[in-house]
């Protein structure tokens, strides 16, 4: 029963924290607007393929969530609303530079999982199918992140890139690595290595961001 507690404890706490990176997120498309008015581009500096990664790290969890039995709630619909902000972002991105199959990809795999949900709880065999995609999402995500702290190298500026997008994800990781301690290490290690890298490597961005004129990376 107490562990239990702890369970439905942290999993709000992080679900709540989660609100930090919806938040962040909508601040990341609120600065795209604005520098498409400003400038005519609003997508300067963002990567691609840092936010695709993305994407596919938050739909990996969601879809772990919906194959674990009981259904986990908490990483599920969290994840959903946090999916369809990025695909705002990527709409942005694809419209500018007219690179459409990203985006066009991570809306059918979204709806794929949605659909998905009215036949779970997937077998064995497809929850351990979920956690290798969760190690290759977690290399996807590793070299994303590098990706766009090289741009931020490279270019010396933040463009419309969002620093407090960065610092409500590392939020958001501590959370949810938090509510994993309370799951059984089989289901959770995953979790840990995505959440663990993701730490590491957007931590790296934040202290980039926030190592460049302050003008430029609010």
């Amino acid at each position: 029963m107490q562990s239990v507690s702890w369970y439905h404890l942290l999993g709000s706490l992080s679900a709540a924290l989660f609100l930090m990176t919806w938040l962040g997120l909508a601040r990341q498309v609120y600065r795209i607007r604005t520098g498409r008015k400003i400038a005519g581009q609003g997508t300067i500096s963002l990567s691609m393929n840092q936010f695709a990664s993305s994407y596919f790290a938050f739909y990996a969890v969601m879809v772990l969530g919906i194959a674990l039995q009981p259904f986990n709630h908490y990483l599920v619909w969290t994840r959903i609303v946090a999916l369809l902000l990025i695909l705002w972002v990527l709409f942005y991105i694809a419209r500018e530079r007219q690179r459409w199959w990203v985006f066009v990809f991570g809306c059918l795999a979204l709806i794929l999982a949605v659909i998905s949900m009215a036949y779970r709880p997937y077998p064995l065999i497809a929850t351990l199918a979920t956690q290798g995609m969760m190690i290759a999402v977690t290399v996807v995500l590793v070299q994303g992140s590098v990706h766009q702290w090289w741009i931020l190298v490279k270019t010396q500026r933040a463009g419309s890139l969002s620093k407090s997008l960065f610092a409500s994800i590392l939020i958001k990781d501590l959370s949810t690595l938090a509510f994993a301690a309370t799951m059984p290490f089989d289901q959770a290690w995953p979790i840990w290595m995505l959440n663990g890298s993701s730490i590491v490597t957007r931590g790296a961005i934040l202290v980039m961001l926030w190592r460049l004129p302050a003008e430029t990376s609010a």
